[in-house]
């Protein structure tokens, strides 16, 4: 009687794992697949990824005061007051004259935008000890901060001056292209900025009793906006608003600075002289030999680099055809072709090529 071993039973189709989750591994991929497409969509398109820099940069600007009394009334004021939000590490501050910087950096794992608004709320609460003219910003570093274009204004046409090309680049160009989509800001640099200058003539100071400071207090309290209270007149309740605003030269030279004892108005244009004419120039701004208007363009955070530029181009391209004849706007800077270049590099490769770069 010959033994043999006994064949094995074949298994069942319950023994495998695949039949059995054949669905869930399906609608897995499916999923997987939805999101996918979906992210690479929505993915924003930029030369730097995006970073929440645990950095905050606060700014202060007033005027000319000296660096000691900026560090003693400004800065230090500035860091005392933001030392209590918490996650704060480091300060560090760079005081000059008439502008102060003061960058706090935190904790990695801080949310920076509730550290924002503790910061500004402690700004707000020392500003009411700063000076009254110091100006302050507050902003996170972010790679959004950097401008992604750049567009230059020029002219050929003698009769417009650099003050027409500002006045033209910060009322006319800047509002349109601050409306596109995904554009966080537009920042207007160089040329001649207009306004008017108010000359002294000594002798009729003199001779009329006035001086330099009640000159210059007249013009800011005269050159005002202001309201009385409210009213009621035929069942109505009416803001009244009374307003002595210069809205030209001539309006500025009406303004009275003070009366005789006679009571006869003594006005600005009795005092000085009253000139247009532009603003210090202390940076020289060309763009193709010529003097030229910059408009830094920044986008927002989330936003993509292409697409903004393509939609500044295309307002651009809008724009372009109401300026004036001999004025001229033009990219000098555009951080969209290195992304576009980066795609297409990448794109244009074969599978061949990337296989025998890897090799080599």
């Amino acid at each position: 009687m010959s033994t043999g071993s006994r064949p094995s039973a074949p298994r069942s189709a319950e023994a495998f794992w695949l039949p059995r989750w054949l669905r869930t591994v399906v609608f897995a991929v499916v999923a997987l697949t939805v999101i996918g497409v979906y992210a690479f969509f929505r993915t924003s398109i930029a030369v730097f990824p995006e970073t929440d820099f645990p950095r905050i940069v606060i700014g202060v600007d007033n005027g000319v005061m000296p660096v000691e009394q900026m560090q003693v009334t400004i800065t230090k004021p500035i860091e005392d007051a933001v030392n209590s939000v918490p996650g704060l590490q480091t300060i560090r501050s760079t005081t000059s004259r008439g502008s102060a910087e003061v960058s706090l950096f935190f904790d990695w794992s801080v949310d920076m935008f509730r550290t924002l608004d503790l910061v500004n709320a402690e700004i707000g609460r020392v500003q009411q000890v700063l000076p009254a003219t110091a100006k302050i910003t507050t902003r996170r570093l972010t790679f959004a901060t950097f401008p992604i274009l750049g567009y230059s204004l020029t002219t050929t046409n003698p009769s417009i001056s650099q003050s027409d090309l500002w006045e033209m680049a910060t009322y006319t160009l800047k509002p349109p292209m601050n409306r596109v989509d995904g554009v966080a800001t537009v920042t207007v640099q160089g040329s001649e900025i207009p306004e008017y200058h108010v000359v002294p003539n000594l002798a009729r100071l003199q001779a009329s009793g006035v001086t330099i400071l009640e000159l210059t207090n007249a013009i800011g309290t005269a050159n005002t906006i202001d309201s009385p209270g409210l009213y009621t007149e035929n069942h109505q309740l009416v803001l009244a608003l009374v307003g002595s605003q210069a809205h030209d030269i001539e309006s500025l030279r009406e303004l009275t600075v003070k009366t005789t004892p006679a009571g006869a108005p003594i006005r600005v244009a009795d005092l000085a002289a009253v000139v247009r004419a532009p603003q210090p120039v202390y940076t020289f701004v060309s763009a193709n030999g010529r003097p030229a208007v910059l408009l830094n363009i920044a986008r927002q955070p989330s936003s993509n680099t292409v697409a903004v530029a393509d939609g500044v181009a295309a307002e651009i391209a809008r724009l372009r055809a109401n300026l004036p004849p001999g004025v001229s706007i033009e990219p000098f800077y555009d951080q969209s072709q290195i992304v576009r270049e980066g795609i297409a590099s990448v794109s244009s490769r074969s599978p061949l090529q990337l296989q025998c770069s890897r090799s080599g």
